[in-house]
């Protein structure tokens, strides 16, 4: 089982299928950075080595940087999910920055994975899932050439829905002529959460329908990342998720169960930490 906290609610997208949890919340709600580092500290003493920090996207966060060295300090092995944009530019709204320019090379001294979205092989493809103004695919591309240029370790992370299942040979000519990356992850799109649910009608697709998808990947695919393929079924009570009030909890993918969530504990109560922790390592040994 894999950890992974929410380190903001803010993005630079606003994901028509986002299964995070952060945008139920209460809109300003975020942990503050030293209660995640004191959970985190608490955290490794109990074996636990590997974190990934996600949203939201983390990179909106002011102290994000500092939370990462403190992070990798500890001696965690760490992994984060963004967009990115903010590597490329000030973030602006009304001429005015809300979020400013992340500097790369910093991001990748402390993080081991850097997880970028590219889930199609044009912008419009990009944008039936995830609205925005720009050119998103070309700032992708410019993120995942950043990142490589400061020798990150890249990871492409591709949700396959309903709207990009007919563009899979595009996106395997796009993926092979990006020519790096560590990883290029597949998931199956999860219907999950307030606007995953939403959205279900419009992005659901079956298991059959993913599999189909893979093959032609496997196939026709021939970068030098190694290709990991995640339905749902095989995520399913995988991670451990934390959100941005310290709530705890292991995400079901079974379509079939209950969308509500059921809570381990809070790591904002010092009570809750050997609770959540003993769950981590419990999961982990099945």
């Amino acid at each position: 089982m894999h950890l992974n906290i929410f380190l903001s609610q803010s993005c630079f997208v606003y994901c028509k299928g986002c299964y995070s949890y952060s945008r139920m919340e209460k809109i300003g709600t975020f942990l503050e950075r030293k209660k995640i580092i004191q959970f985190l500290k608490f955290a490794y003493t109990q074996g636990i080595n590997k974190v990934t920090f996600c949203g939201g996207d983390p990179l909106t966060r002011k102290d994000i940087l500092k939370i990462l060295k403190d992070a990798k300090k500890i001696g965690f092995n760490i992994t984060i999910d963004t967009v990115g944009t903010s590597l490329l530019r000030d973030i602006k709204c009304n001429n005015k920055i809300i979020v400013k320019k992340v500097n790369a090379k910093r991001l990748v001294k402390y993080c081991d994975i850097i997880g970028i979205p590219i889930d199609g092989s044009s912008s419009n493809i990009i944008k039936t899932f995830r609205p925005c103004t720009y050119d998103i695919l070309q700032d992708q591309i410019r993120v995942c050439e950043l990142i490589n240029y400061y020798k990150g370790n890249l990871c492409i992370n591709t949700v396959v829905h309903n709207k990009n299942l007919e563009d899979v040979n595009n996106l395997v000519e796009l993926m092979n002529k990006l020519k790096f990356g560590k990883k290029w992850q597949l998931f199956q799109y999860a219907p999950l959460g307030k606007y995953g649910l939403l959205y279900k009608n419009e992005f659901e697709i079956s298991k059959n329908e993913f599999d189909n998808f893979k093959k032609i990947v496997l196939k026709k695919y021939n970068g030098p990342a190694q290709i990991e393929f995640k339905d749902n079924e095989c995520r399913n009570k995988k991670y451990m998720l934390i959100d941005n009030s310290g709530n705890a909890w292991i995400q079901h993918y079974d379509i079939n169960q209950s969308n509500e969530r059921v809570l381990i504990g809070n790591i904002q109560s010092k009570k809750d930490w050997h609770i959540i922790c003993d769950k981590l390592k419990k999961e982990n040994l099945k």
